[in-house]
């Protein structure tokens, strides 16, 4: 199976959400242990003869500025890994589709209609719409994120949804099907989305054309003086350079697996 170093990451990024989720749970377990609990107590309210049901508390794991940058540059290693595989043109039957991005998919599917070529248009617009398919299911599992607060109950099934949509495209990629393109569509809608919008924006782990342009406007303003933006301009740095050892190693890995 060829691209099994990608689904090797996810799995690996299952793990330590995995983890993190335990912590956060430990964490929870340790604060009500010190508080009484009613057992005969109903989950609900009575306010000027007005029954109320409680919405049941969540558990957020809050989590740094440092450790967002450190959990995104390993996730913007693994999309660089998955996009790199899929680019290579080793996989299936050699068809080089970018998977973490899809700018080139809107214009591909553009010069399809227009050159009558409707192959070229369908893969592009089903690109497209995996891409867009993945950000919506992170939005309707996480309708109201909390920046820098991971919900674990409804972030960690996105990432094992994620990483096993990796492993199912690494198997169908291995069967030389190449439908495997549009699964990793999905993956990196899911994680793009999610990491986006935990972190303000600060942290895109997939799409880097906004994060190549914002370095550069923010290059000149430091060289002018304005350092304002020197922190943002570090994370990107860091995320952009996660992407591309990312893809610099998924040549190897498709080749070797």
């Amino acid at each position: 199976m060829k691209i099994s170093g990608s689904g090797i990451f996810s799995v690996v990024l299952l793990v330590l959400f995995a983890s993190a989720s335990s912590v956060s749970a430990q964490a929870t377990a340790s604060k009500r242990a010190f508080q009484p609990v009613n057992i005969n107590k109903p989950n609900v309210s009575v306010s000027f003869g007005k029954v109320e049901k409680k919405e049941p508390s969540k558990t957020f794991l809050s989590f740094s500025t440092k450790s967002a940058v450190a959990m995104s540059m390993v996730l913007a290693f693994n999309s660089g890994i998955v996009n790199g595989a899929c680019l290579s043109g080793i996989l299936a039957e050699g068809t080089k589709q970018a998977t973490a991005a899809v700018t080139g998919a809107w214009t591909n599917s553009a010069l399809g209609i227009a050159k009558g070529a409707s192959a070229q248009f369908a893969l592009n617009a089903k690109c497209i719409l995996s891409y867009l398919g993945g950000s919506l299911i992170s939005g309707l599992m996480v309708p109201n994120p909390s920046a820098f607060k991971l919900d674990v109950v409804g972030s960690l099934p996105l990432f094992a949804l994620a990483s096993g949509l990796l492993v199912t495209a690494a198997t169908m990629a291995g069967a030389k099907n190449g439908n495997y393109l549009f699964l990793c569509c999905v993956a990196n809608g899911i994680q793009n989305s999610l990491t986006s919008t935990l972190t303000s924006n600060l942290c895109r782990t997939a799409h880097f054309s906004g994060i190549t342009s914002d370095m550069g406007t923010f290059l000149g303003q430091v060289l002018r003086g304005n350092k304002t933006n020197l922190m943002k301009l570090k994370t990107f740095a860091l995320l952009a350079a996660s992407f591309w050892a990312g893809s610099f190693l998924a040549y190897g890995l498709t080749e070797s697996f």
